[in-house]
């Protein structure tokens, strides 16, 4: 239960390199996957976790080996938000800028386009807001956590 086949820091070094990783894949395909999660996107993500979860313990299913696991999961996370509170550029790189994709109920197309947003998800936006009519948006931004924010004209 709690014997190691492996020396305890690889654990950690295998958690860690896992873990910037599969941060880096989800930063790839864009803000829009993050923050709106379909049936398919909770698969890929149970997918993704056990495709990764021998490379962590290195096939140890020892208790130790996945407190090790979980421990440096928890710690780095932590230690990000502390960054990413602590350095303004980091939180930029790491986590990107909020973007405008409607401005005076004009749509930016070729934004939507490249962030994968269809019309559909700015309309879902705009009736969560009670907004009928588009022209009554003073500016739609897409946030970094995926969701769109918006702000209606006065």
């Amino acid at each position: 239960m709690w014997n190691l086949l492996h020396p305890w820091w690889e654990y950690i070094l295998r958690s860690a390199v896992v873990y910037a990783v599969v941060y880096l894949l989800l930063r790839i395909v864009g803000k829009k996957q993050i923050g709106e999660m379909s049936p398919f996107d909770f698969v890929l993500l149970l997918i993704i976790s056990e495709s990764v979860s021998a490379g962590i313990t290195g096939g140890d299913t020892s208790l130790a080996a996945g407190l090790i696991a979980v421990s440096t999961f928890v710690l780095m996370n932590y230690f990000f938000d502390v960054a990413l509170y602590k350095s303004k550029k980091l939180e930029d790189i790491l986590e990107g800028q909020p973007r405008i994709i409607i401005k005076q109920g004009e749509i930016d197309k070729k934004l939507c386009e490249k962030e994968n947003i269809t019309l559909g998800e700015i309309q879902s936006s705009l009736r969560e807001k009670g907004i009928e009519d588009i022209s009554k948006v003073r500016l739609g931004v897409l946030e970094t956590n995926g969701k769109i924010s918006i702000i209606k004209n006065e």
